[in-house]
């Protein structure tokens, strides 16, 4: 994560494709989100990119600006490459969107070695932010006229930036005045850490409003539905300070059995049913068919609002008449859709294969699954039932049911094992991660889990159900309560925890386990905890420092204390 303060970090580059969904006005968290139809767009595309953006109905190109390409000698810029590719589009009927980022060697703040390494110190900041003052200014002087928008550096974290919080906003604040300065009706927008940083962009919203006009995050992989949540809390955010909000989002990172069109049909209904303005598709793992068979369906359409149904259930309509259609899917197994008969009604799937619906007690029954399926010609009542809901409830959130509703709960437990028991705090997930692959193992007191240093498992991965605790921001303290088997000798096991604090995630004191024949009990209080799932999860045992010893652990308790 990165850190206003903090060590040097870096960015995953834009990658070869953007798909972008355009909106009309700022909406937030508690409000409907924009209902702006979905259009499509890609960075940096080839001759037949252009062509599947026009057949998408795309405008929008994002192409980067690579300072360490255009000025590898002080005062010499080579503007070939970037006249190319910005005059292609051009003529391709497009409108591009710069990013302006990466440093020249003679720029960078790197020493040494660093400076015969062009990966590290073309992703360093300038050592002199005149220069980047001087190179930003150069290159909105030369295509100002054709280039209304700006964006300042590629997302933030390894291997593409290698510098603090603080000098990112130095290099936004200069090129915002520049820009600004020589084209005041121009857009800027700001790049944050990968991993949905919420913090990150909570701070940025704070701290620094006046230097951007869209929030730029990334989602790090996550599941489309699982973004709802933090995406409806920076929406609300973006729009109380006049900024919109756009999101990176990778397919072949996300997850889950459909990662063609299906998947990226949910993205862009959770995209816009949260507020979202833009969304770029990075890393592409997405063919030409899914994105035409996803514009064709959704390019157009504004946004209606959704349905409540069952835990697990999304309905998201799309249109404003007779064109509406409804986009369904579920995150669980075994969910069904019971409809109101209607004239008319057809059900397909993204690729347009028609699916047949069983006839119940005189009401359509659609039995879901993760791939969404498309319903047209449906009852008027629907499109009314789904703008009332998003009119009174806001934006999207995930249906909860009651036993997994832990809003009201003082605290939350996972007995470790072989499969154990959760409730409301969860670690199996995270055993497929090759450094959070712990060995279920019994001891003369029961169950538990073990770290293998030896091998590189060396974290315990956890995390809040969201109901109990998400985006804390340092408002409600917490105590994390650890039961592992006791240490052999003094100073032969420990750990400590890695958690999403309000800077980033962070580390606590190292902890000694207690020397017994049994299990130990270490409560930990954390007085700064986030808990926003910025990379996924969290917090995790970490118990990396240990050599003589692995870390046996039995159950974790998370409580929430009330305020200071």
């Amino acid at each position: 994560m990165l850190r206003f303060r903090a060590s040097r970090l870096g960015v995953w580059a834009a990658a070869a494709a953007c798909l972008v969904v355009l909106a009309c006005v700022h909406l937030g968290l508690g409000q409907p989100a924009p209902t702006g139809p979905v259009q499509l767009g890609f960075t940096n595309p080839d001759s037949a990119g252009y062509a599947l953006a026009r057949a998408a109905g795309s405008r929008s190109v994002r192409i980067t600006a690579d300072w360490s390409v255009i000025e590898p000698q002080q005062g010499k810029p080579v503007w070939t490459d970037l006249d190319r590719v910005v005059g292609a589009a051009q003529r391709e009927g497009m409108v591009p969107l710069l990013v302006l980022a990466f440093t020249p060697r003679w720029a960078s703040i790197g020493t040494g070695v660093d400076l015969s390494r062009p990966e590290i110190y073309s992703r360093q900041p300038p050592r002199d932010l005149r220069d980047w003052d001087r190179f930003v200014g150069a290159v909105v002087a030369r295509y100002r006229d054709r280039v209304r928008e700006w964006q300042v550096w590629t997302q933030l974290g390894l291997p593409h930036y290698r510098g603090t919080g603080n000098e990112y906003v130095a290099l936004l604040q200069t090129a915002h005045a520049r820009i600004k300065a020589l084209d005041p009706s121009a857009g800027v927008a700001s790049a944050t850490p990968e991993g949905m940083d919420l913090g990150f962009g909570a701070r940025m919203l704070a701290a620094a409003p006046q230097q951007f006009d869209a929030l730029v995050v990334s989602s790090r992989g996550s599941a489309p539905e699982s973004l709802l949540r933090p995406l409806g809390i920076l929406a609300g955010r973006a729009r109380a300070a006049g900024k919109a909000l756009w999101l990176d989002w990778a397919p072949e990172r996300s997850g889950g059995a459909d990662n063609g069109g299906g998947l990226l049909a949910r993205a862009l209904a959770v995209a816009q049913a949260t507020g979202v303005e833009r969304f770029f598709l990075t890393d592409p793992g997405l063919g030409e068919a899914d994105i035409r068979q996803v514009a064709a369906l959704l390019a157009g359409r504004p946004y209606a609002g959704y349905l409540v149904r069952d835990p697990g259930v999304f309905a998201v309509l799309y249109g404003t008449g007779a064109d509406t259609v409804l986009l369904v899917w579920a995150t669980v197994e075994g969910r069904i859709l019971d409809l109101p008969p209607s004239p008319g009604t057809r059900v397909t799937t993204i690729q347009g294969r028609p699916v047949a619906a069983e006839l119940r007690d005189g009401r359509m029954v659609l039995r879901l699954a993760a791939s969404p399926l498309v319903v047209a010609g449906i009852a008027p009542a629907l499109l009314e039932e789904a703008r009332a809901t998003a009119a009174t409830r806001g934006t999207l959130l995930p249906v909860v049911s009651a036993d997994r509703d832990f809003s009201r709960s003082p605290e939350v437990f996972a007995r470790l094992g072989r499969t154990g028991e959760e409730r409301g705090l969860y670690n199996l997930p995270y055993r497929a991660r090759s450094n959070g692959a712990v060995e279920p193992v019994e001891t003369a007191g029961g169950e538990g889990v073990r770290t293998v240093v030896a091998r590189g498992v060396v974290y315990v991965y956890f995390d809040l159900d969201d109901t109990f605790a998400f985006f804390l921001e340092g408002r409600t303290p917490i105590e994390v309560t650890v039961e592992a088997w006791g240490s052999s000798a003094p100073g032969g096991v420990g750990f400590n925890l890695l958690y999403d604090s309000t800077g980033g995630y962070r580390f606590t004191p190292w902890q000694w386990v207690g020397v017994a024949e049994g299990w130990v009990s270490h409560t930990l209080r954390l007085t700064d905890a986030s808990m926003a799932n910025t990379w996924g999860w969290d917090f995790a045992i970490n118990a990396g420092g240990n050599r003589s010893e692995d870390l046996v652990v039995r159950a974790v308790t998370v409580r929430k204390l009330p305020p200071p």
